[in-house]
């Protein structure tokens, strides 16, 4: 690329200081501008101009900033491009041409200068302070610069007396010099005192200069915040406010009873159930609890005396968003409440189910509770049995990159406390007879991906033989029981069958549990109508039983780290393992099958 047809016309305003022998760009003497220590040289240099200054910075930046080349090249060629780029510049037409090394001494010296500049403007800028505006701050400035060259100017006297002093003293007490010595003194002492002042006389020129100079830039740079300043304002003033939407949030109440609440209701109690997930008795009693123990669900007056949204709509939001999987704004045109406030009225309604239904519709299995699924275990054919495990995914829209992936049974498995009242102590103790072998821990049906422990059976994947047959098709028909219950859930509540689209991992767990307790309470309310099982059954003598729950045993003893390895240790055993799962396919086969079954 030819950086030589990148000459940019001078469009910034000429300063006219050719007649100082100081440049405007740094505090430097004249005889730090020597471009070569030949003592020909120094009868031949010229001193460098404003314009040519500006060249040489506009030549170093358009070198630096070509996109091919740029500024990663040797030294040597990188100043030689800028030499060339100086050289063919139509403002110094007639000038004698500029070496590489002199710009680069030339650009030192500038750009020397120019950070301490910068430097001294980033302290006189920062200091500011309280009750002070711009022009205080840079009154206080240039005060504090005369004081500190007024105090220069004493403390250089004061030195200077200082010595005089000291040297009187020292003449006193040592022998007085010789007369050479004396003339030689004297002539020494005149030179230095030329060479001071002339320093004095060329530092305070420079004093000077940097002032004025310090003066124009601080007035163009005020004027420049000022119209910043006002810019910002008037963007401030035509900035749009967030439009308000009337959206008559009483006819939406209205609605929605008129529809399913009133006495002559729209739709009848079947459609009530069908889009509702559960009966109206349900429902209200769901809506009672937090309206009246929670200030959010109460339906109060505004400022303007108003009331606002009842206890119904922000119910029916919640459900609606949960039963259907709608968006947020999806019920803004019947139930008349915005997109934030469904969100918000989903986030409390889910919190409020956890807290004030948690305790009751997610508690701890309890004797009776084991007892009786260790009855209907027997009843199909699996004593001991206590239910199948397995796990349902929900995927998560805005799951981060870094997290997919990461789990799968095995994984949440080691993180679940489905054994932790085991290995603890706190769960109550099972025994039950297979096959007239005794075992003390009770299972869970899995499918082929859990480990071979002794709380797990699986199924056999290639069965040889009947009495291996027989057993899949037992455990494979009993094990769908989770599968279908994770079908119902997900049919029930279309929430957790789509992906999730929140971003707070926190916020889908609170409402995968609020969904499981809401299935609880439909279960519980609806149970009677669809059981499938006679409970006189399950009350049958303790003598007839094969698997009971040890309610001698005590479950409030100390645990400590032996014992809890110890039951660890039994929980994985694969010995037991195998013997159970062998025990149960001779079981199920003296149960449910014969020989002339498989002929």
């Amino acid at each position: 690329m030819d950086l030589l047809n990148h000459q940019q016309p001078n469009t910034q305003p000429s300063v006219d200081i050719s007649a100082s022998n100081v440049s405007l760009f740094g505090p430097w003497s004249e005889e730090e501008n020597v471009e070569a220590p030949t003592v020909e040289d120094r009868k031949e240099r010229r001193k460098w101009t404003p314009t040519e200054d500006h060249v040489l910075i506009s030549a170093w930046l358009n070198t630096s900033k070509d996109p091919v080349v740029g500024n990663v090249q040797k030294a040597i060629a990188f100043w030689k491009r800028i030499a060339a780029y100086f050289a063919a510049s139509p403002k110094l037409s007639g000038l004698q041409t500029r070496e590489p090394t002199h710009c680069k001494q030339r650009w030192g010296k500038i750009n020397e200068g120019v950070c301490k500049f910068v430097g001294c403007y980033v302290a006189a800028t920062k200091e500011k302070s309280s009750g002070q505006n711009e022009n205080d701050k840079w009154c206080g400035a240039s005060t504090t610069k005369d004081k500190v060259q007024s105090k220069r100017r004493k403390l250089d006297e004061h030195s200077a007396q200082s010595s005089t002093s000291v040297a009187g003293e020292d003449d006193q007490s040592k022998r007085p010099i010789g007369v050479k010595a004396a003339k030689a003194k004297g002539k020494r002492a005149v030179s230095n005192a030329t060479k001071l002042d002339e320093e004095e006389k060329e530092l305070q020129s420079i004093w000077d200069m940097m002032d004025e100079r310090f003066d124009e830039i601080f007035d163009q740079r005020f004027e420049n915040l000022l119209i910043h300043k006002e810019a910002q304002q008037e963007a401030s003033r035509s900035k749009k406010k967030r439009a308000y939407i009337e959206r008559q949030r009483e006819q939406g109440h209205m609605q929605l009873w008129n529809d399913y609440f009133s006495e002559d209701a729209t739709y009848p109690s079947h459609m009530f159930r069908h889009r509702f997930r559960m009966n109206k008795p349900l429902f209200m009693r769901i809506v009672d609890r937090p309206s009246a123990e929670i200030p959010y669900f109460q339906q109060r007056r505004d400022a303007t005396g108003r009331f606002g949204h009842s206890p119904l709509q922000k119910a029916t939001t919640s459900i609606r968003m949960m039963a259907y999987g709608f968006p947020a704004d999806a019920v803004d045109e019947y139930l008349r409440l915005g997109e934030t406030t469904a969100l918000l009225c989903s986030e409390h309604f889910v919190q409020r189910i956890i807290n004030i239904f948690g305790d009751e519709y997610l508690r701890r299995t309890t004797p009776e509770d084991l007892q009786r699924l260790l009855d209907i275990g027997e009843i199909r054919g699996f004593p001991g049995m206590i239910g199948s495990i397995d796990c349902m995914h929900w995927e998560w829209k805005n799951c981060p990159t870094a997290w997919k992936g990461t789990l799968n049974d095995i994984n949440i498995l080691d993180r679940s406390p489905v054994f932790d009242d085991i290995l603890q102590g706190r769960a109550p103790k099972v025994n039950y007879i297979v096959n007239e072998n005794a075992y003390h821990l009770a299972y869970y049906l899995t499918d082929g991906i859990y480990p071979k422990w002794a709380t797990f059976v699986q199924s056999i994947p290639l069965p040889q033989g009947p009495k291996a047959s027989l057993f899949a098709t037992h455990q494979e028909a009993v094990r769908k029981d989770v599968e279908r219950a994770f079908g119902v859930l997900q049919a029930r509540f279309s929430i957790v069958k789509n992906p999730a689209l929140l971003w707070d991992k926190i916020k889908i767990g609170k409402i995968m549990r609020a969904c499981i307790i809401l299935h609880n309470m439909i279960v519980e309310d609806e149970r009677d109508e669809y059981t499938q099982f006679d409970v006189s059954v399950f009350a049958q003598p303790e003598s007839n039983r094969s698997s009971q729950v040890d309610f001698t045993y005590s479950t409030d003893m100390p645990s400590n780290l032996g014992n809890m390895m110890s039951i660890r240790n039994r929980v994985r055993d694969r010995t037991i393992h195998h013997q159970l799962k062998a025990d149960l396919v001779e079981h199920i086969w003296q149960k449910f099958g014969t020989n002339q079954d498989f002929d």
